[in-house]
């Protein structure tokens, strides 16, 4: 029993390791966890490679083990989805002063702020006002709809593994692929280490710069490991080309060895953003005719979204396949633009602008050209008004209203009205006589579940008492995410953001956005947590708030 620690450099063996180890307990039911779902298809997959099959043991994420302790005793709880999540969070809103819930983004800063101090397990006591208040509200709210959130799992699990025996056999467990572990993760691994065998890897190396925002998190777990710490050497010579291993070995040091580049590292200069993805695309293309296949090509860059729409441009001019991975935003699909649009001008006061960006495209079921010419009358007379351009659209179209919205504006449950228009939507785009089959039409399918999961949530949210209504809906949707590409799609070029690469193994990577001042970046600062108060929590209550540069 106990903790020990594994720490080296990039490409030290750190993961052989763990799974070597992983192999050897497979008798014991061991677990292995990892950052994301990406890692688990691809470490499960690496598993069954080298033995031939596995009959044994999980490989999961710290998701993962919270739902299994929390549910293990058959008392579990339904889990609210995000957006229940977030609409709660808009009620305790309701009640704030008027100065502070006025501003934008207001319900959704308090949402991630209420996560951070719950995965802290902080309680109220612990707060200051209006936290202390709004986290008790919160509470209590879950209480009453007897669900929990996320955290109200994590707070379950862990409660069952401190309390009860039969919570966790001694099936050992190996954690990789971690910069950072929240108040409610340590504290999971504190219990487990308790009970069974826990073995955690890091990458980290003492005294180099590159790695300096892990060493208060190693410290803390090399205090726990009582000593019990594995340093491996540098080995990335013996995987990497010279030149990227020399890189490893002197990133960030302040007299680093110069040594010439041997062509495993280029440098790409482009005029702008556009500029530098036409670069990147040729380069990319020259690669796959080259020879090298589009699933083991990855784009890298700080964050996928500001760059979504440039990058989808020059490559889709290419021919080159996409695989964006994570969760994209329903809104930035044309499905959902178009639906949110319709929305927000029947529910929300739009303008004409609204309601045009719904009727010229095709989930609207009107001719483009009847479109067109009535926008282009409208534009002439100067009618923007919501009011103004209802009423002259049905004059210039002999008096006829127009179905789409008819159907939002009708009386009744404003989710049943998304639900029939919705259906509608696909079916004016793709018709009923043929399965839709394309990329297009396959984005708009993803789409389509995404608004349906987002109504499921809301009308579980409604039988629970809780009013929901057209600006709720509106709210939801404009937040609703949708399924990207899997990992490791074949035939794509992967494009992943810093986190999820860091786990990840491709022939030919191009980063791109790292621009002199990048990294380390900033946490985002939040405005009920600021880095002041996140020290004094820490000192006061160990809730590890404070954050370290990325």
């Amino acid at each position: 029993m106990g903790l020990s620690l594994v720490v080296g450099p990039a490409h030290a063996g750190k993961v052989e390791h763990l799974l070597d180890r992983f192999v050897v307990a497979l008798d014991r039911d061991p677990w292995l966890v990892v950052p994301n779902r990406a890692d688990v298809e691809r470490v499960e997959r690496e598993l069954v490679e080298c033995c031939g099959g596995l009959l044994a043991g999980t490989v999961g994420t710290f998701d993962t083990v919270f739902a299994e302790l929390a549910d293990g005793d058959g008392r579990g709880k339904r889990v609210l989805g995000d957006l229940e999540r977030l609409l709660l969070v808009r009620r305790l809103t309701d009640g704030a002063p008027p100065g502070l819930a006025r501003f934008p983004g207001y319900a959704d800063a308090l949402a991630r702020t209420l996560a951070e101090l719950d995965g802290a397990l902080l309680e109220s006591d612990d707060l200051e006002e209006p936290l202390a208040s709004l986290l008790a509200g919160f509470h209590a709210e879950l209480d009453r709809l007897e669900a929990w959130d996320a955290a109200a799992l994590r707070r379950r699990a862990l409660t069952r593994l401190t309390t009860e025996l039969e919570a966790w056999a001694d099936a050992p467990v190996f954690v990789h692929g971690f910069e950072d572990l929240t108040g409610v993760e340590w504290h999971l691994l504190e219990a487990l280490a308790a009970r069974t065998e826990v073995q955690v890897s890091l990458p980290y190396e003492p005294g180099r710069a590159v790695y300096a925002s892990l060493r208060q998190t190693v410290d803390d777990l090399a205090r726990l490991a009582a000593g019990n710490v594995l340093e491996l050497p540098p080995r990335s010579h013996e995987y990497l080309p010279a030149g990227l291993a020399h890189l490893e070995r002197w990133l960030f040091t302040n007299e680093p060895e110069r040594m010439p580049l041997d062509g495993s590292i280029r440098f790409l200069e482009g005029a702008g953003t556009r500029g530098t993805l036409e670069l990147v695309g040729e380069d990319v293309l020259a690669a796959i005719r080259g020879g090298v296949a589009p699933e083991e090509i990855a784009l890298v860059c700080p964050a996928v979204e500001p760059i979504r729409l440039a990058l989808e441009a020059v490559f889709g001019t290419l021919g080159i396949p996409l695989g964006l991975e994570g969760r994209g935003n329903l809104r930035s699909t044309p499905f959902g633009h178009a639906l949110l649009a319709l929305l927000r001008f029947a529910w929300l006061d739009g303008e004409r602008s609204d309601l045009y960006a719904h009727l010229r495209t095709p989930y609207s079921g009107l001719g483009r050209r009847d479109v067109d010419w009535i926008e282009g009358r409208l534009r002439g007379r100067g009618v923007a008004r919501g009011d103004r351009t209802v009423a002259v659209t049905v004059e210039l179209r002999d008096g006829r209203t127009l179905p789409p919205l008819d159907l939002v504006l009708a009386e009744g449950s404003p989710l049943a009205a998304v639900r029939l228009l919705v259906t509608s939507m696909l079916r004016h785009a793709h018709g009923t006589t043929s399965p839709p089959l394309d990329e297009a039409a396959r984005v708009d399918l993803r789409a389509h579940d995404a608004v349906s999961r987002t109504i499921d949530e809301l009308e579980t949210l409604a039988a629970a008492g809780h009013a929901v209504g057209r600006g709720d809906v509106v709210a939801a949707l404009e937040r609703a995410t949708i399924r990207r590409e899997r990992p490791g799609a074949p035939g794509r070029v992967a494009v992943l953001d810093l986190r999820r690469a860091r786990t990840r193994r491709f022939d030919t990577v191009y980063v791109v956005g790292l621009e002199q001042g990048a990294l380390p970046r900033r946490p985002r600062v939040e405005p009920f947590l600021d880095d002041d108060t996140r020290r004094a929590l820490d000192e006061r209550r160990g809730g590890r708030l404070a954050r370290p540069d990325v």
